[in-house]
């Protein structure tokens, strides 16, 4: 693989952020341009998988709205410079893989509990999602649900390190606390699943618990999280919608504005 180094683009500056029941003060009739379309140094990456079909993967639920709605908020409450124009989606055998440090990745069966969608690395994709966090990547995988998509993802992570350890991180790990303090893990309502769309499970079900997973590197240091029976994405894109709960919405913003922190800071 040619080799490549990553543009590390930002002197982090945090502002005051969300308190426990602050509400996301963004207008749902905003024009984005109001927050500048200006290509900055950091850019929201979403990752596609060759396995995956657009419209039945599917890699690409819930985009646009999450990434940009997510990066109004992260315009909102820090000082990365960046803009709700700033988002992108490559395959991950795209080289410009390398010229970024965040990747967020859908690993949503469709449908729910199906074997016949959602990821299956190939060896190409593997070697360049491997190297991505070597070089000090991190991954974000959202928006898998049941034991089903658990076994699938220790499979699809497993791929990629196959001598590593997937561990589960509770809340006291740093992670949770870079820039807001998470002391509990909210399970972020996804509307097929969980909301308003008659889905095989309620709202937290104890037998659908909210789990982050984690692959770390040799110091410690997390390359990959894995949100387990949540979906930060839901909690983005439904950030106008009137019958999402607001509560849920602002713990999506607060765990992956804790992620996209931890991951410029380490």
């Amino acid at each position: 693989m040619k080799q490549r180094f990553f543009f590390l683009p930002l002197t982090l500056l945090l502002l005051s952020g969300l308190s426990q029941g602050q509400v996301m003060q963004l207008g749902s009739d905003e024009d984005v341009s109001i927050y500048g379309t200006d290509l900055t140094d950091f850019r929201w990456v979403r990752g596609v998988s060759f396995s995956y079909r657009r419209r039945g993967g599917w890699w690409d639920t819930d985009y646009p709205d999450s990434d940009q709605n997510f990066l109004r908020g992260v315009q909102r409450y820090t000082n990365v410079d960046t803009n709700p124009a700033n988002h992108e989606y490559i395959a991950l055998t795209d080289p410009k893989l390398f010229e970024n440090i965040f990747l967020y990745m859908n690993w949503k069966r469709v449908p729910i509990g199906s074997s016949l969608s959602g990821p299956d690395f190939q060896p190409d994709e593997i070697e360049a999602l491997r190297e991505f966090m070597f070089r000090g990547g991190f991954v974000l995988v959202d928006d898998f649900w049941g034991e089903p998509h658990l076994d699938d993802m220790f499979v699809e992570m497993g791929k990629i390190f196959p001598d590593r350890e997937i561990i589960k991180l509770d809340t006291s790990h740093e992670i949770f606390h870079t820039f807001f303090d998470i002391n509990e893990l909210a399970q972020v309502p996804g509307r097929m699943v969980t909301w308003d769309y008659g889905g095989f499970m309620n709202l937290n079900d104890p037998s659908y618990p909210p789990e982050v997973y984690a692959v770390l590197d040799d110091d410690g240091r997390v390359m990959m999280v894995a949100n387990y029976n949540t979906d930060l994405g839901d909690g983005w894109e439904h950030t106008f919608y009137e019958g999402y709960p607001t509560k849920y919405t602002n713990e999506a913003y607060k765990i992956g504005i804790n992620f996209l922190i931890y991951a410029f800071s380490h």
